[in-house]
């Protein structure tokens, strides 16, 4: 016999021979509706409406006589063993409708992390660089500041000691020009050389009135030399070898040194060929044992005869000193170059076992071996001021240098790049730590927001698909929402309303 659902007119084959009593009621497999079928010799009855009282359990013998009219799926000719309730409703897995690519959650998480993290790192980047960029400028203004302010003050210092010595040589030539000294002041003469000894009785008297001129340019030494910081020593040596010093105790330091000969020392030389005043390159000092460089200028006579020369040391240590007290800041340094490209000062600058009589050779920095420092010494060796960099092995260097045309030279203040912009590596870090947190944050915000656009969509997707395939004892949906999601549902909702009217008709 056909048994037909009376919801959906769904159609079985039902095996008379398992029907067991009057009647016996089964679930459509379709629709969920309830099927009252009853052997063809018993009377027929209309079926109970849904509040009635609950059928009898069909037995399996019962439950396996409906039999689909036509070949079905498997699914459809399995019947649920459980009791029968017409008032519950069918357990069917609501299933969602698979997606091909990317979904909507997955999208708007995707814009969500790639718009935070794109104007995050733009921000970041524009940020790190400005920062760099701001440090590098600040930097080269105050490194050139520094060489510019402190090549002026050694400019003024190194200009007082030339307009001193120049004032002792203007003196000692009109000393010369005086006659009738009589007077011993008993200030204390290096005498010359003579193989055994400095001096000798016959030699002081015959040189008895040079030694008195000396002895009052002497005294004017000392008190030049007492009222300038910068000056160690203050000396006048003639042609005929005898030597004057502010400080008479370097005399007997002299004395114990052989063969000394003020005539062949390097500010005698250089001073006497060139015939005006000079400054010469670092050497050792036969008093100090340190290193110095003299300024010294020639002493002539009435006649245009040469005297002798004035110099007064300047102790490269105490410039030394003076350059490391610069709180610049960049792990920097100063030093000064000469007019050929060799070394003034620098820190940690010594003598080494270089004699008092030998020449001191210091680096000569237009020949090393780095290119481009090279070419920054050739500028400041012209005379050139500015801001230049170069590269080490232990990483990128500025140079801020300046003239010292006192001298003749240029100071150079030498920083390290990499503290220039630690503050800015310092700030490429937090950014870095504020990009991680913000990709969480935005991950997260992201998923939230999907959750909340497709999760209502994904309800009205599985209705719908439901609905497709013949259910209609379906729930309306929640209508919490406001927006444009609220609308799409309330409009769905009465759809479903209007299609279980329309199939009840």
């Amino acid at each position: 016999m056909i048994a037909e659902c009376t919801s959906c007119g769904k159609k079985y084959r039902v095996d008379e021979s398992k029907i067991q009593g009057r009647e016996v009621r089964v679930r459509c497999k379709a629709c969920g509706g309830v099927i009252l079928i009853s052997p063809p010799d018993a009377p027929s009855t209309p079926p109970s409406p849904p509040v009635a009282s609950p059928p009898p359990e069909p037995t399996p013998s019962q439950q396996s006589a409906l039999e689909p009219p036509t070949p079905v799926s498997e699914d459809e000719l399995t019947f649920e063993n459980t009791p029968f309730n017409p008032e519950s409703k069918p357990s069917i897995k609501k299933k969602k409708p698979p997606v091909e690519g990317m979904s909507i959650k997955s999208k708007i998480t995707l814009i969500m992390v790639l718009l935070v993290l794109a104007s995050l790192s733009v921000a970041g980047f524009m940020a790190s660089r400005q920062s760099r960029t701001a440090l590098s400028k600040q930097a080269e203004s105050h490194l050139s500041q520094h060489a510019r302010q402190k090549s002026r003050e050694y400019g003024i210092v190194f200009n007082r000691i030339k307009d001193e010595v120049l004032g002792v040589a203007a003196y000692a030539s009109h000393t010369y020009a005086q006659e009738g000294f009589t007077r011993d002041m008993g200030i204390r003469i290096l005498m010359p050389w003579t193989g055994s000894g400095y001096g000798s009785p016959l030699l002081e008297q015959r040189l008895r009135d040079e030694i008195l001129v000396m002895q009052r340019i002497g005294a004017v030494l000392k008190s030049l030399v007492e009222n300038n910081p910068f000056l160690s020593l203050g000396y006048f040596g003639t042609e005929t070898k005898m030597t004057v010093f502010d400080k008479e105790e370097t005399v007997g330091v002299i004395e114990d040194l052989e063969g000394f000969d003020v005539t062949g020392r390097p500010w005698y030389v250089k001073a006497k060929e060139a015939g005006k005043t000079i400054w010469t390159d670092p050497y050792v000092d036969a008093n100090t044992k340190k290193l110095v460089v003299t300024c010294a200028t020639p002493v002539y006579r009435s006649d245009n005869d040469l005297a002798g020369v004035v110099g007064f040391d300047v102790l490269l240590d105490t410039i030394q000193s003076d350059i490391l007290t610069l709180d610049i800041g960049y792990r920097s340094y100063a030093f000064m170059v000469g007019s050929e490209g060799n070394v003034l000062v620098r820190p940690g600058m010594k003598p080494k076992d270089t004699r008092w009589d030998a020449t001191y050779k210091t680096d000569d920095l237009l020949h090393t071996s780095n290119p481009s420092f090279n070419q920054i010494t050739r500028k400041m060796v012209k005379g050139g001021s500015g801001v230049a960099t170069y590269s080490t092995e232990e990483g990128d260097r500025y140079i801020a240098f300046a003239p010292i045309r006192a001298i003749n030279a240029s100071m150079g203040i030498v920083a390290s790049r990499d503290e220039v912009v630690k503050p800015a590596d310092a700030i490429q870090k937090t950014i870095i730590i504020i990009w991680v947190v913000v990709l969480a944050l935005s991950v997260l915000i992201g998923l939230f927001l999907g959750n909340s656009i497709t999760r209502p969509i994904n309800e009205l997707t599985v209705m719908a698909d439901e609905i497709s395939q013949g259910r209609m004892d379906l729930d309306v949906l929640e209508e919490t929402r406001k927006d444009e999601i609220g609308v799409l549902t309330r409009a769905f909702n009465r759809l479903v309303m209007s299609l279980k009217l329309a199939m009840s008709r």
